[in-house]
């Protein structure tokens, strides 16, 4: 019988002749990577799955193509009109064939030919640039060379702790806020070609970070993966990367810093964030520059959609503490498109991911996700009615009329929202994925309503000012109501410690206003009523403490009031 490897008479086969292309590809002449020029593709451009290109059109030129081309020119041009003096006119003492032709008597025909050279390079070059501003390619955006630290490396493990860790996150962090696409990391941590580059790494770490859990007597700024974290984003920073990756990475540092009370830190990565998405171009606004270019999948662009919500979020929540917002340009219109469904994201079903705008019906029913973004589309109204009338109550009567219609319209919209969420956790199987958008709802109204419950230093003294300020207390007193069943609701769906890990920390906000109210009314009438709601919700926060900080931090500033409270009675204040 004939051998499957031989030939008949059992002598080897002649090794086939592969073709081979006559010069390197493109991709391996702009990396200077030794390429196998192999047809149709060479083995890098295999192994990468990237169309391979044979053609003989040379790459673009570099800047630093441009710099080179530019000193020897100078250098030339120094050499023939400096004569005998300075530095440049001196042989070097590691003279090279090249190097001695731009002394020679041809070294004027050579710097025709190197001005010519570099003419056509600028032009080349101001292409190149020109074509950073155009919003229909894949921009070709260059990749710094970026070390993984070796503590990063350590603080990682092997690759089985990366899917442990992983596979925590998408359970816990990723319900409330999912942002990055499960699939596509899943699909190429399964493909063995798949290279990870220092942008995944850090990602990596980032999950690990908002995935662990405080340490008593350690500050959470002291944990070691946050330092580690905030070092790598640095670098890769100060290398000029560029990545979506990057941005989901200090993303997830920004609701660290936010969860664990590390403060004005979250503040400020907050802003980081927003800048970044701005320069990446993944606004959806004209006016970006796009350097991302044209997603290549669906699940891609929905990926991108998401995380500029994640920023629009991270934005107004870390703003809601410290009282004061920037108000952003790029402020969410009628027309922008929602995320999707998140089960169909999570799944890559486009067919079933229906579009929806911030103009639907809020009555239409949509996933979590979408809800805690209606939600937040409400807290900027409420942020930018706040901080864009400066007129206090006491003005007249004409001047606060279209400041009045305002807030009763944003009263009424944020009721409705309340309503509408209130109702589908009655039907939700998991009230925990609800809580997020509900509280945030609840965050906007006490927000709404605490501008004119309590003016400072003054009285209402027109009947509309009156009415509004009746109608804050009244509204008050209604949502606080409301976050004790709400904090209730929350205990009763955490028995155990890890189930704290699926909480949102986005909900300490409302707890927080919540438990304000109640102090302020223990402290106005005493009633025994709001003294338990108000311990009520203290309990909640005690809870939450152990897994999310700003918890621990809003309880510590509930007490302090209370203690002004008490000292206020005492003196008479």
């Amino acid at each position: 019988m004939a051998s499957l490897y031989g030939s008949p008479n059992g002598q080897a086969l002649p090794e086939p002749q592969v073709p081979k292309a006559p010069q390197a590809c493109m991709s391996c002449r702009k990396q200077k990577r030794k390429c196998s020029k192999t047809l149709p593709a060479c083995a890098l451009c295999d192994r990468m799955n990237r169309h391979c290109d044979y053609s003989d059109a040379s790459p673009p030129p570099t800047s630093e193509d441009f710099n080179a081309l530019q000193m020897k020119v100078m250098e030339l041009e120094s050499r023939l009109n400096g004569g005998g003096g300075g530095m440049m006119s001196q042989p070097s003492p590691y003279a090279t064939p090249s190097s001695t032709a731009l002394g020679g008597p041809d070294g004027s025909l050579l710097l025709c030919s190197l001005m010519a050279r570099l003419s056509n390079m600028a032009g080349a070059y101001t292409k190149k640039s020109i074509g950073l501003l155009l919003t229909n390619s894949r921009i070709e955006v260059p990749k710094p060379s970026v070390e993984i630290p070796v503590d990063v490396l350590e603080l990682l493990g092997d690759s089985g702790s990366i899917h442990g860790m992983t596979t925590e996150y998408f359970s816990t962090i990723h319900k409330w806020m999912p942002i990055v696409s499960q699939k596509r990391l899943q699909l190429n941590l399964r493909n063995p070609l798949f290279e990870g580059g220092p942008d995944l790494a850090l990602l990596f770490l980032c999950m690990k970070l908002i995935t662990s859990r405080p340490q008593d007597g350690v500050e959470c700024s002291h944990n070691p993966i946050y330092t580690a974290a905030k070092r790598f984003v640095a670098l890769t920073e100060a290398s000029g990367s560029v990545s979506i990756l990057i941005l989901q990475a200090n993303l997830l540092v920004t609701w660290y810093e936010y969860s664990q009370a590390i403060y004005p830190a979250a503040w400020m990565s907050a802003g980081w964030c927003l800048r970044y998405a701005n320069m990446l171009g993944i606004n959806g606004h004209d006016e970006a520059s796009k350097l991302l270019g044209r997603p290549g999948t669906w699940v891609e662009q929905e990926e991108r959609q998401r995380t500029w919500w994640g920023v629009l979020l991270a934005d107004r929540i870390t703003s809601l503490g410290s009282q004061g917002y920037i108000m952003n340009s790029q402020e969410p219109k009628k027309d922008d498109i929602l995320p999707a469904n998140d089960s169909a994201w999570d799944n890559g079903e486009m067919e079933s991911a229906m579009e929806r705008k911030v103009s639907n019906p809020i009555e239409d029913h949509i996933a979590p996700f979408p809800r805690l973004c209606q939600a937040s589309v409400l807290l900027g109204k409420v942020l930018a009615h706040n901080f864009g009338f400066k007129l206090p109550l006491d003005q007249d009567q004409q001047l606060q009329k279209p400041r009045f219609i305002e807030a009763a319209m944003l009263y009424e919209e944020i009721s409705a929202l309340a309503r509408v969420l209130h109702d589908e956790t009655t039907q939700a199987a998991d009230y925990l994925s609800i809580a997020a958008p509900l509280a945030l709802t609840y965050s906007a109204m006490c927000a709404l309503c605490d501008s004119y419950s309590c003016p400072k230093g003054c009285t209402a003294k027109t009947p509309e000012a009156a009415a509004m300020q009746a109608q804050a207390v009244s509204g008050l007193k209604t949502v606080s109501g409301f976050i004790v069943e709400f904090s209730n609701r929350i205990n009763a769906n955490t028995p155990n410690a890890h189930d704290l890990d699926r909480v949102s920390p986005i909900i300490m906000d409302a707890l927080y206003s919540g438990a304000s109210n109640y102090a302020w009314l223990v402290r106005e009438s005493g009633d025994e009523s709001s003294q338990q709601a108000l311990d009520a919700i203290r309990y909640s926060l005690r809870r939450l403490g152990t897994r999310w900080r700003n918890a621990a931090e809003y309880l510590r500033l509930l007490d302090a009031r209370e203690f002004t409270y008490a000292v206020g009675s005492v003196t008479g204040s």
